[in-house]
């Protein structure tokens, strides 16, 4: 893969990705509405039980089918290719059945046992009819990104939100008013109707893409590739499995540990509520540039490998976590600098933007993390992937059981810069030692570190002293954005930590 191929597949997959979270913002906003923080935190809850359906019928197979893929399509062994597709839908929708089945039957169980919330019981058992609709997308997307066709899991993407919006649009007035049951159970059938309709798109473009190949008889039999998508699919199912099962005990266990540290049971689901169905949507927002690079690099490293093209592999991981670092620098700065800014012009809610401002600090180690994930699976280093995740989830649960009782937010921050600081390391250190890069602290670190605080100082005076006597307080805080990521780039370029010569080398 070239690198523009590589710089055009991320820019499709970050305008479709920006379409979607402006959509998806609107989307909170307009659910925060109808159901308030403490709805927002009962609906949270069900995430985590999303994401381990997802880990374990989708996350693996999907990855290892976009590999694959970009190997045949390599080699133009186009037939060899949808083979491959059919085994991973096989594979994933039968592995996505018994799940739905025992997320209907025992609903009430998981909802009063495991998550202690008996209101998401509705949620969960709806949860269960999409599935299947999911596992057969992913596989499809995963398909298309082998093929570096991003134009098709981009637009799948933007109409899954579309639909989710729609639909949430259409039965709110009719069953939001009722309870928060209802109106948790109203977020759920939008999202599987979301499923449903991206799963269509795919299938359809699929079908088209396929009869405008010429395919040439598959060299690989059905037993061959089921056997290959297995050894691949396994360590990273794995990997998300246990991750996504450490990460659901984290989040469950953070209003459980809040009311230890003296609040009631309606604060502290509020409070994660607005932690995780608020601030993380905002802190993530510039991640889109970072998670498209991510989706991107899987195919694009496995390629490079497979030719093994050692100097094509360094220039481009070392291009991207100087991106990633660049990004997860800037977006602590902006979130330090105007978190309670951007918190009152999005939800009118000021404890929004302390949750914000406490984050900021983790986030270019959450954004280095996401291109890093991509960089090993690349490389077939999902071990790594898998045992830094553990570990470092482990480090956090245990943070959060010690700490959040007696210091609250504060100790529940803390665990999380700990657990991603030491996974970030612990990835950097293994995919850096498998291509002999060396660490370019200067440039990856310090020079947009300082960029950065040049940039916030001068806006915030800017801010401060002019924009809110002349604007209104929400057109004054986008105007401070805007302003302060024109200071960021113009830093970033007086202390060279990006230089023509790199944008050039980028782009061609």
């Amino acid at each position: 893969m070239s690198k523009k191929t590589l710089v055009t597949g991320t820019l499709i997959l970050t305008l479709a990705s920006f379409i979607t979270r402006i959509l998806g913002f609107v989307f909170r906003v307009f659910l925060s509405n109808i159901m308030g923080a403490e709805g927002m935190g009962l609906y949270q809850l069900i995430f985590p039980i999303y994401m381990l359906a997802w880990a374990a019928c989708s996350a693996g197979v999907a990855l290892a089918v976009s590999k694959k893929v970009a190997e045949f399509n390599a080699q133009k062994m186009y037939q060899d290719a949808i083979r491959t597709l059919k085994c991973a839908i096989v594979i994933s929708v039968g592995t996505s059945i018994p799940i739905s089945i025992l997320l209907f039957t025992c609903s009430e169980p998981i909802a009063t046992k495991i998550i202690q919330a008996p209101d998401t019981a509705l949620s969960l058992k709806l949860l269960g009819t999409c599935l299947p609709f999911m596992a057969t997308a992913c596989c499809i997307r995963g398909y298309f990104q082998g093929r570096q066709e991003m134009s098709i899991p981009a637009t799948a993407q933007v109409l899954e939100q579309c639909a989710r919006m729609l639909v949430i649009y259409i039965l709110a007035g009719i069953f939001a008013p009722k309870n928060l049951e209802y109106a948790c159970a109203i977020a759920m059938v939008g999202l599987c109707g979301g499923e449903a309709i991206s799963c269509i798109f795919t299938i359809i473009m699929y079908k088209v893409s396929k009869s405008k190949l010429v395919l040439k008889p598959a060299v690989n039999s059905y037993s061959t590739l089921f056997q290959t998508i297995w050894i691949m699919a396994l360590p990273i199912t794995a990997n998300r499995f246990l991750t996504s099962a450490l990460h659901s005990v984290e989040n469950i266990l953070i209003p459980m540990k809040l009311q230890d540290f003296g609040m009631t049971s309606a604060q502290a689901l509020s409070v994660y509520g607005m932690y995780s169905g608020m601030a993380m949507p905002l802190l993530f927002f510039p991640s889109m540039l970072t998670g498209s690079l991510s989706v991107a690099l899987i195919p694009a490293i496995s390629e490079a490998k497979a030719k093994r093209n050692t100097s094509m592999l360094q220039k481009t991981v070392g291009m991207s976590i100087q991106f990633s670092s660049i990004i997860g620098i800037g977006a602590g700065g902006l979130f330090l600098a105007l978190g309670n800014e951007i918190a009152i012009a999005t939800y009118n809610m000021e404890d929004v933007g302390y949750i914000l401002r406490l984050l900021a600090m983790i986030c270019p180690f959450f954004y280095l993390q996401n291109i890093l994930t991509g960089v090993l699976n690349g490389l077939g280093l999902q071990k790594m992937t898998f045992q830094g995740n553990v570990i470092a989830s482990v480090l956090c649960i245990f943070l959060i059981l010690t700490l959040v009782p007696s210091q609250g937010l504060v100790g529940f921050t803390l665990a999380l810069l700990v657990q991603s600081g030491f996974a970030t390391i612990f990835h950097l250190a293994h995919a850096l030692g498998s291509i002999e890069l060396p660490v370019d602290v200067l440039g990856w670190m310090v020079k947009p570190a300082i960029a950065i605080t040049c940039g916030c100082i001068a806006m915030r005076y800017i801010f401060d002293a002019i924009l809110v006597e002349m604007f209104s307080f929400r057109t004054a805080t986008a105007i401070a954005i805007t302003i302060l990521g024109a200071f960021y780039i113009v830093f970033l370029f007086v202390f060279k930590c990006v230089t023509k010569k790199d944008i050039e080398m980028f782009i061609k």
